[in-house]
């Protein structure tokens, strides 16, 4: 008769068999090691010669900003243009050195005005007029014309012979293409035959006066036409 027992039940001793299948169990209980995640990357800094430092604006520069368009206590909206039209253009200096308004008044009272200067290699244009509505024009307490512009502003004095125009903080970025402000005054005589012109300022550099030794014409006063 053929036995029906394991063949480990011949060899093994009575309770031995919990006791195996017991350390059995365990073995496959033991928890694997979990595998160590990667490091994260780190980004390292660039080389200090690659770094572009971008300054950061002043409150003081943001505010002087702002300001340039803001309403000026006292001043009031100019008159409406009225009476006989004056065209003048007007030239001072040499070739190389000089500065040219062309301007059109009504009654004494500036409409727009155009201006260009050139110290070579530089030149510098620009062109104001009234009813351009990103330029505000004003009538201050004193009677002057106060010409408001995002890149500074300009002061305007009519008088019985003459218009001076006063450069104030003007950004030299915006009409020259290089850094720094003008400043200065550009005077252009009225009743002359020829209107004669003279600028003080205007045409200097930073640091520098306006006119060397080589300057064929050191005052810069030259003639100018009358339409």
């Amino acid at each position: 008769m053929q036995s029906n027992i394991h063949p480990l039940r011949r060899v093994l001793k009575p309770g031995y068999l919990p006791a195996l299948l017991a350390l059995l169990l365990g073995a496959c209980a033991v928890e694997k090691p979990l595998v160590k995640p990667p490091e994260p990357l780190v980004m390292r800094p660039p080389p200090p010669d690659l770094v572009i430092h971008v300054p950061v604006e002043t409150p003081e520069e943001i505010q002087e900003a702002i300001d340039r368009m803001a309403d000026v206590p006292g001043d009031r909206m100019l008159p409406a243009l009225s009476g006989k039209i004056e065209q003048i253009d007007c030239r001072s200096g040499v070739e190389d050195l000089h500065a040219r308004m062309a301007l059109e008044a009504h009654g004494g009272q500036i409409a727009s005005f155009a201006y260009y200067s050139k110290r070579r290699p530089r030149t510098c244009s620009m062109d104001m007029r009234r009813d351009d509505p990103a330029i505000k024009w004003r009538l201050t307490s004193e009677g002057a014309t106060r010409v408001q512009t995002p890149q500074g502003l300009f002061l305007i004095r009519s008088s019985s012979d003459a218009y001076e125009f006063e450069f104030l903080e003007i950004e030299r970025q915006k009409f020259c293409g290089m850094d720094g402000y003008i400043n200065g005054k550009m005077t252009i005589l009225r009743k002359a035959s020829n209107p004669q012109c003279s600028v003080a300022g205007l045409l200097d550099r930073d640091g520098e006066e306006m006119a060397d030794a080589r300057d064929p014409a050191p005052e810069l006063r030259v003639q100018g036409l009358r339409r």
